[in-house]
């Protein structure tokens, strides 16, 4: 077989392999929409932040373990993150910007340098 065919069987095997384990080990990847919270974050005036607010967000959640999915463009970001059960403590522990409305599960916040 030739060198070309054994490296890629080699990685799409990974990803197969990986996928196999999670459902062997029943690991649960999902977000709980009970426990979980939409950040939206306006505002941002330096894209290089957007690495520390989200350290900042994972340090918030409850528990040991979180599920976060974001997005970002140059001046806005958007985390959708879990487990948060107390919404409104978590949001009075955001300190990189202002808090200006929360709907439902979402919390919309200004960047403040």
């Amino acid at each position: 077989m030739p060198t070309i065919f054994k490296t890629c069987t080699h990685y799409l095997a990974l990803p197969i392999l990986g996928t196999l384990l999670l459902t062997l080990t029943s690991c649960d990847i999902s977000f709980d929409p009970s426990k979980t919270v939409v950040v939206e974050i306006t505002k941002i005036t330096d894209k290089n932040i957007h690495d520390e607010i989200k350290e900042t967000l994972k340090g918030m959640t409850e528990g040991s373990s979180h599920i976060m999915v974001s997005c970002s463009s140059e001046d806005k970001m958007t985390v959708k993150l879990s487990p948060i059960k107390d919404l409104k403590a978590f949001s009075r522990k955001i300190n990189f910007g202002e808090v200006t409305e929360i709907d439902g599960r979402t919390i919309k916040v200004e960047f403040v340098n």
